[in-house]
């Protein structure tokens, strides 16, 4: 006697079905990588401490904090380039070993373009700030007398920095029943003792991710100067700043 045979379906999963299924196996799968890629890059990035954003941030509101706190009677002793700025400052030292509580400092910033870095060096007065002799515009820096420099490193991974100088010249007024015409800013890359301060500094921040260097953030931001900044018309700003235009 022979076994009866079962009967087995002779077809299969047609090709539109298969499409389907390969379809949604892809939207699976590339919703899985992405979710577990974006989860390795926060935990690498929790993992080394650097945060681009936060990184960003921090020095933002050091330097403005700091900036915003410039001592008026030494805006003589201001300057500056693209690169570095100088300025003398009522602040809290980052030196510990100099206590705690506000202090007047010689504060500078200085972009390190070979480490990529913003460095802050500090530096405390210990002796009234020098005032012009008879016959002098002003004082210079290098007569002022500073206790230890302490060096700090406020930024890393910076791709690119740049400090620039803004003043406001006055606005020319036409007549005295018509608003005064504004006037265009004058922008500089230097800054000079002896100038006094601008109406503003900018500043120019970019930095990268040093895991993915496609991973940048830039920001440019124009800071308005709080200390006492006398504004003169754009004839007096020639003759003031000259050549440096």
């Amino acid at each position: 006697m022979t076994a009866p045979r079962t009967a087995y379906r002779s077809g299969g999963f047609t090709l539109a079905e298969l499409l389907v299924a390969v379809t949604l196996l892809s939207i699976v799968m590339t919703s899985v990588y992405s979710l577990t890629h974006t989860a390795t890059r926060t935990w690498r990035s929790i993992e080394r401490g650097y945060d681009i954003h936060l990184e960003a941030r921090s020095f933002m509101t050091l330097f403005s904090h700091e900036y915003n706190n410039i001592v008026g009677r030494a805006s003589h002793l201001f300057e500056g380039d693209n690169r570095r700025i100088v300025m003398f400052v009522i602040a809290q030292p980052m030196d510990l070993e100099q206590g705690e509580g506000a202090r007047l400092m010689r504060v500078s910033y200085a972009y390190n373009a070979n480490r990529n870095i913003i460095e802050r060096e500090e530096a405390l007065v210990q002796a009234a700030l020098p005032v012009p002799e008879p016959g002098e515009h002003a004082a210079s820096s290098g007569r002022v007398r500073l206790g230890r420099r302490h060096k700090t490193t406020v930024a890393e991974h910076v791709k690119q920095f740049r400090f620039r100088y803004v003043w406001a010249p006055l606005p020319v007024v036409v007549a005295p029943d018509e608003p005064p015409v504004p006037e265009p800013l004058i922008i500089q890359n230097r800054h000079q003792e002896r100038l006094g301060l601008p109406q503003a500094v900018e500043i120019t921040l970019e930095l990268q991710d040093p895991d993915d260097a496609a991973q940048t953030f830039s920001l440019t931001t124009m800071l308005p100067m709080r200390a006492p900044a006398p504004r003169s018309t754009r004839e007096d700003l020639e003759n003031t700043l000259g050549a440096s235009i």
